[in-house]
């Protein structure tokens, strides 16, 4: 596939930002971290798809610098969801931890601008336990249709895309000693993991509650 193509298909995470953005004064509060981190990650897109196209340029520090405010935005929703919420110094000293790895393996070792996976195993991981520890209390703590609630479809997005993730850069890395069927394949699907994700975040912003009102009686 294209770096045009593969492009053209990374511009569907339109399809939730225009929603998401339709819907802002309506909306719950609770989800605009995560519309934030849409909005970032079609910027970066922008500047990634300039990078290699126009200016064939490698895009990995544009790309390294996102996925720190990817990491930053996504742990901030699942706070604001009610993870660790009663322990906000545990909450901020993980992020912070998390934080400095990306700091040691981008600044201390020099590795800004190349294309390195072991920060992103590990963010990538943390975020797929969130994802599973919120489904679980969900499971456990809602009689409704839990496909009707946007959180859920949220993190089951975030599960199928970050594991995805983590196969994709281990085919990337072995890709980068020799391409085999299996790698090609994988880095192949990328672009319709994308679509199909972000078909499902479109989805979770149209059901997404509105702003509860408080009136006075």
């Amino acid at each position: 596939m294209s770096s045009i193509i593969a492009f053209l298909f990374s511009q569907s995470v339109l399809l939730p930002i225009i929603i998401g953005l339709i819907r802002f004064r309506r909306i719950d509060r609770a989800y605009r971290p995560f519309l934030l981190l849409l909005i970032i990650g079609f910027i970066t897109e922008i500047i990634s798809f300039i990078l290699i196209i126009d200016l064939h340029r490698s895009n990995a520090l544009a790309v390294n610098i996102y996925i720190l405010i990817e990491w930053i935005l996504i742990a901030l929703q699942f706070h604001v969801w009610g993870f660790l919420k009663q322990k906000k110094w545990l909450f901020y000293g993980l992020v912070t931890f998390v934080c400095l790895v990306w700091f040691v393996e981008n600044l201390i070792f020099g590795k800004i601008t190349e294309i390195v996976p072991y920060f992103r195993f590990f963010y990538y991981f943390l975020i797929v336990l969130f994802s599973v520890n919120e489904i679980n209390f969900m499971i456990t703590h809602y009689n409704r249709n839990l496909f009707r609630n946007p959180k859920f479809l949220i993190c089951i997005a975030f599960i199928i895309y970050f594991i995805y993730m983590i196969v994709y850069f281990w085919a990337f890395q072995v890709s980068r000693f020799g391409k085999s069927d299996i790698s090609n394949r994988i880095i192949f699907l990328m672009a319709y993991v994308n679509i199909f994700t972000n078909t499902i975040y479109a989805i979770a912003f149209l059901l997404v509650p509105a702003k509860v009102k408080f009136t006075l009686k």
